[in-house]
């Protein structure tokens, strides 16, 4: 396979981004994998169930595994569904309790492009006793979305979706019932900027009434504060706002107080931005593996792994570290508590 890294060289202004991410503080001892894919799987999303187990979506094939994340053995990641007619998998959000919506469609690892129209959106269903066997049907097609990347539900018992539009720089809202979809928030935030890469918005979730996203060329992480309810759930009430200007952002996860888990492919960083827009390098950097080709994040949902931080890599795909191989993409557990007391 032909690796992104070597197809082009990372753009100055994204190299000056990566160089300017700060060293990490110590944290070998509270990271540990907890699973890894053949070499050549690049992990794009992760999501976790309500009984702890994670769901990985896979960009390099149009896969859905489950893995236990409580008790992983060699093997236990189970293939749950191949999508069709698509080539890898970008976004999972949990609509209804274990009901899943999941983002399939054509995206090239080796261009680092994607086929405008070939988005739609999944549902995975875990109820009446499937829970390793969902019942999987499509919700719809997204044929106006050119690069549907990341998704996040609006609010819990809501039928909204919002997702982010990479290339576009905009985001959808998308009510899974009825299927009806329309463009809700557009910023220059959202845009990707010029260059040969086209990749703007990339992880959104909402916090507290606003959607916050990440601009991956950009290096930026903003937010907008947005209407909840009704006829115009999810359209901007407020300004946006960059939180932070904190180098190359992926996908991302909160903690119960609002401090966004930032992973950093290709830079293989995690930052901890919080409310107030305070950045700081937790672990990883462009010249160490532990992280290497982090993509997505989520805490664990049980009361066993609450402070565990579950990170996804595509171990190295999107740009090795200097002077090593790429891996199989990676789970990684992440102690938070030992990292913000190291």
């Amino acid at each position: 396979m032909v690796h992104f890294w070597q197809i082009i060289l990372l753009p100055s202004f994204l190299l000056n981004i990566v160089k300017a991410v700060p060293s990490p503080l110590p944290s070998n001892l509270a990271i540990h994998t907890i699973y890894e894919f053949p070499n050549e799987t690049w992990i794009e999303n992760i999501a976790v169930s309500s009984n702890g187990n994670l769901l990985l979506n896979l960009l390099s094939t149009p896969q859905l595994y489950q893995l236990q994340a409580l008790n992983p053995v060699p093997g236990s990641a189970k293939l749950l569904y191949t999508f069709p007619y698509a080539t890898g998998l970008t976004g999972i959000a949990e609509i209804q309790p274990d009901v899943f919506a999941v983002l399939a469609g054509n995206w090239s690892i080796g261009t680092f492009s994607t086929t405008p129209g070939s988005w739609s959106v999944w549902k995975v269903d875990f109820r009446r006793g499937r829970k390793n066997d969902p019942a999987v049907s499509k919700i719809t097609d997204l044929t106006k979305a050119s690069f549907a990347n990341g998704m996040t539900l609006l609010t819990p018992g809501s039928p909204y979706l919002l997702i982010a539009d990479s290339v576009l720089g905009v985001v959808w809202r998308l009510d899974y019932l009825t299927s009806e979809y329309e463009i809700i928030l557009e910023s220059p935030l959202m845009l990707p900027p010029p260059g040969p890469i086209v990749l703007g918005i990339n992880g959104i979730h909402v916090f507290d009434s606003s959607v916050y996203f990440t601009n991956s060329f950009q290096g930026l992480f903003a937010r907008v504060p947005v209407e909840l309810y009704g006829p115009d759930a999810g359209s901007a009430t407020g300004d946006y706002v960059v939180v932070a200007n904190n180098g190359p952002g992926d996908d991302f996860a909160f903690d119960k107080e609002g401090n966004a888990y930032i992973t950093q492919d290709p830079s293989d960083a995690l930052e901890l931005v919080t409310r107030k827009g305070m950045v700081t390098v937790l672990a990883g950097n462009v010249n160490s593996t532990i992280l290497e080709g982090d993509t997505a994040a989520s805490f664990g949902r049980t009361k066993w792994d609450e402070n565990v931080l579950y990170v996804v890599t595509n171990g190295g795909i999107a740009g090795a570290v200097k002077g090593t191989q790429i891996t199989g993409g990676k789970v990684l557990a992440v102690d938070v508590k030992a990292l913000l007391s190291s």
